[in-house]
């Protein structure tokens, strides 16, 4: 057995008994803030997916964190951004033009970070959190510590997720037939994303007794986009029928979980849980 597998089981382990069981708890994140596929989306029709998702938020009294792409923020969007923050959601970093970290030195990881601070610097909260585009945080355990070093000097945390999904393929499927206006074809495409949500949500949660024996505060990665837009109120609706708490992020990170060391460093992006596992589940 190696030594990595060996810290692995033992942290797991005390992890384990000294924290036995939690509550169904998640923390909703969106990224990609103000909207995305703005080539596909007008500034009227981005503010109304921001009002449409707040809504459906605040119908279950969920304060989430977006995650806003800043070479995206313009005179034209930035009031999406606005209605985000002024319905009482976080607004983190998600880079200046969302890079895989896998392409950047670490000097132009910076330089990313450093100028969407700056162009966020009107909507940020106050507890500052980064979240890396795809996911991905290095592809060596150089490359991971340069940018835990760059984003703990600007004052960030690290925002994992942990039921990670493809939820935003779906969406690309549901505009085509929007736009074609197959309104049979836009259903099912939305039934098949719910039916994805909740595999996804299972799997993790699965996953969670596998690696650690117990639940753990759960994040749900999604996307402000159109999709969610028009279902996120079904989605939520199964969480709280299923007795799900919703949380917040920072609530989240309370969870031991996130303190276990990451065991990954590869060119893919992995749910938290993957990554102190130091591999893909499937």
């Amino acid at each position: 057995m190696s030594m990595k597998l060996v810290r692995r089981l033992v942290c797991a382990l005390g992890v384990a008994l000294a924290h036995p069981a939690t509550a169904q708890e998640i923390a909703i994140t969106i990224d990609d803030l103000p909207y995305v596929l703005m080539s596909r989306t007008s500034p009227a029709q981005g503010l109304e997916q921001v009002r449409n998702i707040t809504d459906a938020l605040a119908a279950y009294d969920i304060t989430a964190t977006g995650f806003a792409v800043g070479v995206q923020i313009t005179s034209k969007t930035a009031p999406a951004l606005t209605a985000f923050a002024n319905a009482g959601h976080a607004i983190g970093n998600h880079s200046w033009s969302h890079p895989d970290y896998g392409t950047l030195t670490s000097e132009e990881f910076e330089t990313e970070t450093r100028r969407a601070h700056a162009a966020l610097a009107a909507w940020l909260s106050k507890d500052q959190f980064y979240r890396f585009p795809y996911l991905r945080e290095g592809e060596s355990e150089i490359a991971k510590t340069a940018a835990t070093k760059i984003l703990t000097d600007l004052g960030y945390r690290n925002a994992p997720i942990t039921i990670d999904n493809d939820e935003w393929r779906f969406n690309a499927d549901y505009l085509d037939a929007v736009k074609a206006g197959d309104l049979q074809k836009a259903k099912g495409v939305a039934k098949a994303y719910l039916a994805h949500m909740k595999e996804r949500t299972a799997h993790f949660q699965a996953l969670a007794y596998t690696a650690l024996g117990r639940d753990v505060a759960h994040i749900l990665l999604l996307h402000m986009n159109q999709i969610n837009a028009d279902y996120l109120p079904e989605l939520l609706e199964w969480y709280a029928s299923e007795g799900w708490k919703f949380i917040t992020l920072p609530e989240a990170l309370q969870d031991p979980l996130y303190s276990l060391p990451d065991l990954y460093a590869g060119p893919r992006g992995l749910s938290q849980i993957e990554r102190i596992m130091g591999s893909k589940s499937e």
